[in-house]
């Protein structure tokens, strides 16, 4: 198909579980950015992506109510907030019919699924960004080229549909401050010493990631990834940034030579005497968090989320609480106060040590986190040892629990089940087997990020009777 061609009248009829509305051209279906369905489109950049038809909304000939003009100037391109288009409480009803599909693509049966409870803030409301510094820089339309060869480098994020280009972030309505302070602390230094960004092809350059996590607080925590190991180069980037923004409490940086490999999984040195963690509040609990550690990205919409876990348990001080996928504990720990006791499983080590810290420092006695691989050790030996749960909870990834871990639970025949997930399709189908016995008694999805597609949903399953 030409790409350049402009397609009318397509009319959007539904919602992809990625976020993208869809249509027909002929027999093909497409799917489009920037549209929402009901309405009537012009679409451009067609292209065939195996069996359907990829493109974007170029006109909207007959928009629906919902539609409003995106606020960021870089809508469009970076992909972070690909919903801007959407007023929020029609993003809201999107979302709850995302998760309406999931679940009746599995046959789940469920009561009324209410709306998401909406976000508490709708813009800077991300604790975590993770920025690119890239040689490849996109350009915008009528922006023209920048001759010097290190201003027209570009730090910020991958376009939509192209990982080798990188925009260069002007403006970003995700994290609160400090976070913009500290991007341009970083693009100061790094452009008055002459650094090199990252380039992918040709896998040269000495910077490469920037991530900023900021608390509640004000507090931040940076890390940031070198592809060449240069102390004096190093050193001054850090030291610099350190002064510029006295909030930055934790500073930390790695040296990944082979970009194959993830960050993460690298050595992460702190400069000078920075402090090893992050702390967040949520409920009247502390929870610190190292820098490889995870923390739910919405710390406002976390706090609710971490209640309604702890109402929903409804403990009498007698349970044994297994928390799958505990991470550093913030749904085992809000439920520990009326547990007899929690035990919690977590591949990462990191996260573990700061579970084990996190309840020490909010007072609990009763909690025992354990490191491995939730199949490995959730095993009938394992509950025979440590006791037969009352409840589970489980927060898997995106790609949700295994048919193995999912036996294990039903045949531990706790009385309820709490299952928090990110994923409404792999939540859909991990309910398909853990409805047989248990009935849900309690669905709600949370608005963690505004803009986007993204939902988390909790749900509850109570033993039949």
């Amino acid at each position: 198909m030409r790409r350049n061609r402009i397609y009318t009248d397509i009319e959007l009829i539904g919602l992809h579980s990625a976020g993208r509305s869809f249509g027909y051209i002929g027999p093909k279906r497409i799917y489009l950015d920037f549209g929402i369905p009901g309405e009537r489109i012009s679409a451009n950049e067609v292209r065939r992506e195996g069996d359907y038809l990829r493109g974007s909304v170029c006109e909207v000939t007959s928009p629906v109510e919902g539609r409003q003009s995106p606020f960021c100037k870089h809508y469009g391109l970076c992909g972070g907030c690909e919903w801007q288009h959407m007023e929020y409480g029609e993003q809201l009803r999107w979302k709850r019919q995302l998760l309406i599909n999931a679940l009746s693509k599995y046959a789940i049966p469920a009561t009324e699924i209410p709306l998401p409870l909406p976000s508490p803030e709708f813009i800077n409301y991300r604790q975590k960004l993770e920025y690119s510094f890239s040689a490849r820089r996109w350009y915008h339309e009528g922006e023209g080229r920048i001759e010097d060869p290190v201003r027209r480098q570009a730090l910020g994020f991958h376009l939509i549909n192209n990982p080798y280009k990188v925009l260069d972030i002007e403006e970003c309505y995700l994290q609160p401050e400090p976070g913009r302070k500290i991007y341009e602390a970083v693009k100061e230094i790094s452009f008055r010493e002459g650094y090199s960004y990252f380039d992918p092809k040709e896998k040269t350059g000495f910077l490469q990631n920037l991530i900023i996590r900021v608390n509640r607080k004000g507090e931040a925590m940076v890390i940031i990834v070198f592809c060449e190991d240069n102390p004096l180069k190093i050193k001054k980037l850090l030291e610099f940034i350190k002064v510029s923004v006295p909030e930055i409490v934790s500073l930390w940086y790695t040296i990944l030579p082979d970009i194959q490999q993830s960050w993460q999984d690298q050595e992460l040195i702190p400069y000078t005497e920075s402090q090893p963690y992050l702390e967040e509040l949520a409920n009247g609990l502390s929870f610190r968090m190292s820098p490889g550690s995870f923390y739910q990205p919405n710390p406002a919409q976390a706090e609710n989320i971490f209640s309604s876990v702890r109402k929903l348990a409804d403990l009498k001080g007698n349970e044994t609480v297994y928390d799958l996928y505990s991470g550093i504990g913030t749904l085992g720990l809000s439920v520990a106060g009326k547990a007899k006791q929690v035990i919690g499983i977590e591949g990462s080590h990191s996260a573990v040590k700061d579970a084990e810290m996190n309840a020490k420092l909010n007072g609990f006695s009763n909690c025992y986190f354990v490191n491995g691989d939730v199949l490995g050790t959730f095993t009938s030996e394992f509950i025979e040892k440590h006791g037969k749960p009352d409840l589970v909870i489980l927060d898997p990834p995106r790609s949700g629990t295994l048919i193995e871990i999912k036996k294990t639970i039903l045949a531990a025949s706790p009385q309820k089940i709490i299952y928090l997930s990110c994923n409404p399709l792999s939540l859909a189908f991990d309910l398909k087997m853990l409805t047989q016995g248990y009935e849900i008694t309690y669905i709600q999805a949370f608005d963690q990020f505004p803009h986007t597609h993204h939902l988390e949903t909790l749900v509850m399953l109570e033993g039949q009777t």
